[in-house]
């Protein structure tokens, strides 16, 4: 019987090895209600942080001792309904749950994944933008995510005649182990 349960310990303590890495995947999307996934863009100059300078609160419903490393990644497209090309950037802010403006650099928020575009009139273009997180690699960020819940808000800057951004995916993942014997 003793041989028994040392085994048992055994199997035990190496289902709990320090190798033990969970992944988690936030949609953050399933906090934006359908109809609310698409920014209309007036004609002139714009500026917009969407979905708003709060940005949209992503609470993490987990709680990893070690937070390894994580990835943000957004997905959508651009619809010029003008009759000039439509120029611009974007890029993902991100910010402690606190901080409620996400355009300010300050109260810790963050600018990551900046891209520029460039849409010929009547045409659509596809975007993607994908961020990793370490304690190395966009380490404010990385803070951030691993502090707990945030912030997450995209700012888009505009020239044209026109148009649309749609969000079709954004997401986070966070990579880490479940509790950490020695720290």
């Amino acid at each position: 019987m003793p041989r028994l349960a040392f085994a048992l310990l055994l199997l035990l303590l190496a289902g709990c090895s320090a190798s033990t890495r969970y992944t988690f995947q936030f949609n953050i999307l399933s906090f934006i209600p359908e109809n609310q996934r698409s920014l209309n863009i007036p004609s002139g100059y714009y500026l917009a942080v969407y979905p708003g300078l709060e940005g949209q609160r992503v609470p993490l419903p987990i709680t990893l001792d070690i937070l390894e490393r994580g990835q943000l990644t957004i997905q959508g497209s651009l619809v010029n309904n003008g009759s000039i090309p439509m120029t611009g950037s974007y890029e993902i802010r991100l910010a402690p749950e606190s901080d409620n403006n996400l355009n300010d650099n300050s109260g810790g928020d963050v600018g990551l994944g900046s891209n520029s575009f460039n849409v010929a009139a009547g045409q659509s273009q596809s975007i993607a933008t994908s961020v990793n997180l370490s304690a190395t690699d966009n380490s404010a960020a990385f803070n951030i995510i691993k502090s707990g819940s945030f912030r997450i808000a995209i700012r888009v800057e505009v020239n044209s005649n026109g148009g649309r951004f749609n969000l079709t995916t954004a997401q986070v993942t966070v990579i880490g182990r479940p509790f950490a014997l020695i720290k």
